[in-house]
């Protein structure tokens, strides 16, 4: 049989209108819906992030032995085709086929591709003598209907009271994918969508034999991935279970290659994660991150702030990088059953860190693809003590235990230093969330276990810094180019930084050598010099749109000093016994009878 592995697909200004992510024009050239109408002497490219053919990963990963190009034209063409690999951040191309076609109507050609070298496949077309018509065409392969595999998913959602994203992207999903007949994947996918905030709905948004809604406590993240996990699994239906944010934007293009990848997958790999991109949402071409690995006190984003609209970055994004506790984030992340069972269920860890416990739980190497991938907001846009230092840091300690990603040299090393970054910065409030991290931790696997998490998540919430509008937060002038001036004060000598850490970042030194303000960025960008010897500094977010203005307190920095003096000791007197009861309780904590339990269904 003749079976479409991808097609070709065109911009959508609803999903992304980035049209270099889909094919370069020269030329004119107009896109109507579902074609492309080229002038004389038009030319378009598609060797691009949508279009290219990652004939290097199919090859290692699936049974695809042969490939074959289909393109619906109408008019006179000249068709190229081309393979390439990715060497020394250069792109290297080789033609591998060209054609003429001639039609008056509109007629599919066949084009067999050349599989035997290189890692991508691309073609471009140009219209000769007169305009000419592109339709709907893609890449395909013969194989037996037999030696397929068979792939059917449970597509799910945790949300909270987010009914907006929730309710654009089942209509997304539904109406432009499932109920449609143009894709192989379209009657294997199920929508289970999970609401820890218990305000869907159900009656208007549940769809018989498509769409179910579970209504759940509110047990974060990872509690409500896990309910989705467990009512998968008891519904037995479904071979993978493919965990989403609600929030994202996808192209359902998405969903169709990771089913049609799959169903060809060979056995070696049949355990496989296979995780989609993570791109920015304010700039739909640039990648955040292609998986991931994780370090113990730190994460490898790899193929961070790529841009996509280049092809040497397409290339170089298919490129294989060997990491050590790898991780696929939910954000899109299709795991089979063979792995997820009921005795084989994530750590109640409410939020932040369950999809990096799971993944160095169960994962050898992780699967990526181009073009499976998910636009989200990104991360340095919603930076969050509250994340960063009480639910991330208590977790990261939780996960070193159980997996021996770190030890407690390691752990105590992780807290001084996090907690310096802090009380350098004058974020008085973050240091205090880290300790109450710490000490979340110090009472062990009992403490996940019987958590009240909506009113501890209430508890600590409140202390972190709320940024205001730039407007509302000074009556000192907000210029731009004064914020760059202050960032852009860069260089340091080395006795200006041993001064500064000897002083605590100034807090050991008197307030007559203060001056009076300044300006630095709030996030994950935040340079602690720029504190030094400032009263108080307004500190903005990256896109200087809100701030919080930030003073040197040194009572409220020494009580904090002798805060995590006391939590660093019974951190390193505990350290050891905690690591033998987090792991002792772990498969307990990870089975299908706690977790009934725990969300009380």
């Amino acid at each position: 049989m003749n079976y479409i592995v991808q097609n070709i697909i065109f911009s959508n200004r609803k999903v992304c209108d980035e049209e270099q992510m889909y094919f370069r024009k020269h030329g004119h050239v107009v896109q109507e819906n579902d074609s492309l109408n080229l002038d004389k002497y038009a030319s378009c490219d598609f060797s691009t992030y949508f279009n290219s053919f990652s004939l290097n990963k199919w090859l290692e990963y699936t049974k695809l032995s042969n490939l074959t190009l289909t393109l619906s034209l109408q008019g006179t063409f000249i068709v190229e085709l081309y393979s390439a690999s990715w060497f020394h951040e250069k792109a290297i191309h080789e033609c591998i086929g060209r054609f003429t076609v001639q039609t008056e109507q509109k007629r599919d050609y066949q084009f067999p591709v050349d599989i035997s070298k290189n890692d991508s496949i691309y073609f471009t077309i140009q219209a000769i003598n007169r305009p000419g018509v592109l339709y709907n065409s893609y890449y395909s392969t013969e194989i037996g209907e037999e030696e397929l595999n068979p792939v059917d998913i449970d597509l799910v959602m945790c949300t909270f009271k987010r009914e907006k994203y929730v309710a654009r992207n089942i209509n997304l999903i539904v109406n432009h994918f499932i109920k449609s007949e143009n894709y192989n994947g379209s009657s294997h996918f199920k929508i289970k969508v999970v609401d820890n905030g218990q305000t869907l709905p159900v009656e208007k948004m549940e769809i018989p034999g498509i769409v179910q809604i579970f209504p759940n406590l509110n047990v974060g993240g990872s509690g409500g991935f896990c309910r989705g996990m467990i009512e998968s699994l008891h519904d037995d239906t479904s071979t993978h279970i493919l965990f989403m944010d609600d929030d994202v934007l996808v192209q359902v293009e998405a969903f169709e290659k990771t089913y049609n990848f799959l169903t060809l997958l060979k056995d070696d790999y049949k355990n496989e994660f296979l995780g989609g991109a993570m791109l920015r949402l304010d700039q739909k071409n640039i990648q955040h991150e292609n998986l991931a690995g994780f370090k113990g006190n730190h994460l490898i984003g790899l193929k961070q702030n790529l841009d996509l609209n280049k092809y040497k970055n397409v290339l170089f994004n298919e490129k294989k990088e060997p990491i050590t506790n790898a991780y696929c984030a939910w954000w899109y992340c299709c795991i089979p059953k063979s792995v997820a069972t009921l005795e084989n269920l994530p750590y109640p860890f409410f939020i932040r860190m369950d999809d990096i416990e799971y993944s160095i739980r169960n994962i050898h190497q992780g699967i990526s693809l181009n073009g499976i991938a998910v636009w989200h907001e990104a991360f340095d846009k919603k930076y969050s003590t509250l994340m960063e230092n009480y639910f991330m840091f208590r977790n990261n300690l939780v996960v070193n235990c159980i997996h021996h990603t770190g030890n407690k040299k390691m752990a105590l090393k992780f807290l001084l230093r996090r907690f310096a970054h802090d009380i350098f910065r004058y974020d008085y409030s973050g240091a205090e969330l880290l300790l109450d991290g710490v000490e979340s931790f110090l009472k062990g696997p009992g403490f996940f276990k019987s958590v009240d998490t909506v009113k501890d998540l209430k508890k600590h919430s409140i202390k972190q810094v709320k940024m205001k509008a730039i407007g509302e937060i000074t009556d000192i002038d907000m210029l731009y180019e004064r914020y760059c001036v202050d960032l852009n004060k860069s260089k340091e000598s080395h006795l200006t930084k041993l001064i500064r850490f000897a002083t605590l970042n100034g807090h050991l030194v008197p307030s007559f050598f203060f001056h009076s303000n300044g300006f630095a960025e709030y996030g994950y960008g935040n340079n602690s010099k720029m504190y030094f010897l400032k009263k108080n500094v307004i500190a903005c977010d990256s896109n200087f749109e809100s701030a919080i203005v930030l003073s040197i307190r040194r009572k409220k920095a020494f009580r904090l000093f002798l805060r995590w003096l006391k939590v660093s000791l019974r951190l390193n007197a505990d350290y050891n016994r905690l690591e033998k009861e987090y792991k002792s309780t772990f498969y307990d904590m990870t089975s299908e009878s706690f977790w009934i339990k725990y969300l009380k269904i």
